[in-house]
């Protein structure tokens, strides 16, 4: 009785207040209430928040036929959600895909559907999930083909130019690197705020270049430091240290970025000479906040101390109004 008052109150509230409380559902919740009755169903696609998370489709600790099977179904459902999508405003759009090999087409369709609906929250991930191993193979089948395919990932950030707060894999900034013209992305992109998962690794270096030149109303730069993220690029060795010493500067750091945050900051070089360089050529930076990993030993908790204090004492700064804080784990 008390399940079916709960029901019938739900189906009297307006279409208004269903979409928004669809619009937290996860996606494939969202799917299943189109099936209830035409009005559901009409109402499930006009949410304003898309979130397509891989993890809601395939069970990633399955064989590998079935992980394909149920990837390629994951893919298909978001293709023709979007394809059918009668909604007006979306203010969110997610995607998650751990392994985007051979699904170029559907990514390029889904980054269209963001730019034909003025999206301005976008997050694309092909992270892999901490919990999966990456066999070698897989790992050099991906690269294989992303280094002989024509597919040009700069059509995905074409799409999205109009982006306002943009969160982007290591993938997508490994990968960057290898395009025709990398440095530059068609048109300047848009984004205020920019969050990277990385792992600050050298060859992410020249790829994190390309969107500090590409991002030149930048306002607000993370970097959500991700161990468990594959490295995928052969390239040639880079000194991080000479590069960072001897790397120009760009647009957004002279006009526009007033605050740099590290998540999961573990003191490490790198990280140590990407905090320097942002130092010393960020002239309007306002704050640098690090945020300490959890799960440190003592040892490692000690290096983060120590690192936060190089940045805070033996850095010279570009600007006066600079503050750097370590928040504690």
């Amino acid at each position: 009785m008390v399940s079916r008052r709960k029901s019938d109150l739900l189906s009297s509230l307006p279409d208004c207040l269903l979409v928004t409380i669809i619009s937290f559902l996860p996606f494939k919740q969202s799917v299943q209430t189109s099936v209830l009755d035409k009005r559901w169903k009409n109402i499930c696609r006009e949410t304003t928040s898309l979130v397509f998370k891989e993890s809601e489709f395939v069970n990633l600790s399955a064989d590998t036929e079935t992980i394909k099977s149920e990837r390629a179904l994951f893919v298909s459902t978001m293709r023709q959600w979007i394809s059918s999508f009668n909604g007006q405003v979306i203010e969110n759009l997610e995607f998650y895909l751990s392994e985007p090999v051979s699904f170029e087409k559907e990514i390029i369709s889904l980054t269209e559907f963001a730019a034909s609906k003025q999206i301005k929250n976008v997050a694309i991930d092909f992270s892999s999930p901490a919990s999966r191993k990456i066999e070698v193979v897989e790992h050099l089948v991906t690269l294989m083909h992303y280094q002989n395919t024509e597919f040009d990932i700069t059509r995905i950030f074409f799409n999205l130019t109009h982006v306002r707060n943009l969160t982007i894999c290591s993938f997508l900034i490994q990968m960057i690197q290898d395009c025709e013209d990398p440095m530059e992305l068609h048109d300047a992109m848009e984004a205020r705020h920019l969050v990277m998962k990385t792992n600050l690794h050298a060859k992410e270096f020249i790829g994190i270049t390309i969107f500090l030149n590409s991002c030149q109303e930048l306002e607000s730069l993370t970097f959500d430091m991700d161990t468990t993220e594959r490295i995928l690029r052969i390239s040639f060795p880079l000194d991080p240290k000479t590069f960072w010493l001897t790397n120009g500067t760009y647009e957004c750091l002279e006009r526009t970025l007033k605050v740099v945050k590290i998540k999961n900051f573990r003191g490490g070089s790198n990280e140590l000479h990407v905090l320097k360089y942002l130092i010393r050529r960020g002239l309007v930076m306002e704050r640098l906040d690090l945020y300490e990993a959890k799960g440190l030993d003592e040892d490692q908790k000690r290096l983060v101390v120590t690192a936060a204090e190089e940045v805070q004492k033996n850095v010279e700064r570009g600007s006066k109004h600079l503050r750097i804080t370590l928040h504690k784990a």
